[in-house]
């Protein structure tokens, strides 16, 4: 029986119209390869938007600085257990020193987010930002617990990568990952051009007002803030999803080997998190499914759909955007918005289409 979408589709579209969560989006879901749902709209001022409009992915952001460093891994010039600090010197001081490149990945690093107030004005300054970074005091010993690394994850890893290779972050990802893919709509920093094109962000909750208005200055928005500013589309975030389902191939192009893809996905931590206050199953650089939740748990309340298990690898973005895809049912879902939604409300949002999903292909 070949599944029926129709009812993702037509969620979609209440989200957007009825509920008025959102006033942009774009969802794409793919089956064993093939597109089956890929639909776009806006309402209001961005009611020009289509498939190929760039939105603000936040912390997907995360997913794409991670492939970044596990290409290094795999070319064997970084090592998972490694020091931070055979790659960045000036790192290795102040609780840090034993701060592993495998640590960063699962936000074990030690500083999550110290002085994060204070550092938003460094956001669009790499020397600075980073200088900052690596004269931070570690709040944890390395190891010790996990504490979600907000914007920390993508500012370490950025300076791994241009210490290693010797490009910023933004241009070694181009060159392994965009232009192989062959993706249009993608960018670590948004080209002031195409910023003009993309949907402002709208705060439906009072927390989210002052996120919205930060990440709505362009001066942050076109900033290289590897944990929180990848510009990309509900079509490339499916094409990247996919390539990773398929072992790192894509088009027939090898872009990363199986292996690399099995340890990015490999859980490396299922418990409570420090930070974000709450359990959560981390892969390497991943979301991933399965995270321990209290008995008797309703299973559609879980962001990524009752369907979902420890082998499904994820994107979140800050109350706004998802990805995710599913190994056993060869699922890949895609789904951005600019709409920031805050409690309960956003994995909520995030439940209600990754169960249509689910029910579609029960």
């Amino acid at each position: 029986m070949t599944a029926d979408f129709s009812r993702v589709q037509q969620l979609f579209d209440a989200q957007l119209h009825e509920q008025k969560l959102h006033t942009a989006a774009q969802l794409v879901v793919m089956q064993d390869g093939g597109v089956v749902v890929d639909c776009a709209g806006g309402t209001g001022r961005d009611s020009n938007v289509t498939e190929e409009t760039p939105l603000l992915l936040f912390s997907i952001s995360k997913v794409l600085t991670g492939l970044c460093v596990h290409r290094l891994v795999e070319t064997g010039q970084v090592e998972m257990d490694a020091p931070v600090s055979r790659y960045w010197q000036e790192f290795g001081r102040k609780g840090k020193e034993t701060a592993t490149i495998r640590h960063v990945f699962l936000h074990q690093a030690g500083i999550p987010a110290p002085h994060l107030r204070q550092q938003v004005f460094l956001w669009p300054f790499w020397s600075l930002v980073t200088r900052q970074l690596a004269g931070e005091q570690a709040l944890f010993a390395p190891g010790t617990q996990t504490g979600y690394h907000l914007v920390n994850y993508g500012f370490i890893f950025g300076e791994v990568v241009r210490r290693v290779t010797g490009m910023p972050l933004n241009r070694y990802f181009q060159r392994e990952f965009v232009e192989p893919l062959g993706l249009q709509r993608t960018w670590m920093r948004i080209p002031a051009a195409e910023l003009a094109h993309s949907p402002r962000l709208v705060s439906n909750a009072r927390e989210m007002d002052e996120t919205a208005t930060l990440f709505n200055l362009s001066i942050i928005r076109r900033a290289l803030i590897p944990a929180a500013t990848v510009h990309s589309t509900a079509r490339d975030l499916a094409a990247i999803f996919q390539m990773l389902l398929d072992g790192g191939v894509y088009r027939d192009k090898n872009l990363l080997l199986p292996e690399t893809v099995a340890r990015a996905v490999q859980s490396g931590y299922n418990g409570w998190d420090s930070y974000l206050k709450e359990n959560i199953h981390w892969g390497h650089g991943f979301i991933l499914g399965g995270c321990i939740r209290p008995p008797g748990s309703d299973p559609r309340k879980d962001s990524l759909g009752w369907g979902s298990s420890a082998k499904t690898f994820s994107g979140m973005g800050m109350g706004t955007s998802m990805v995710w895809a599913d190994p056993q049912a060869r699922l890949v879902v895609a789904f951005t918005c600019n709409g920031m939604l805050g409690g309960e409300a956003c994995p909520a949002r995030w439940a209600a289409i990754s169960n249509a999903v689910w029910d579609a292909v029960a």
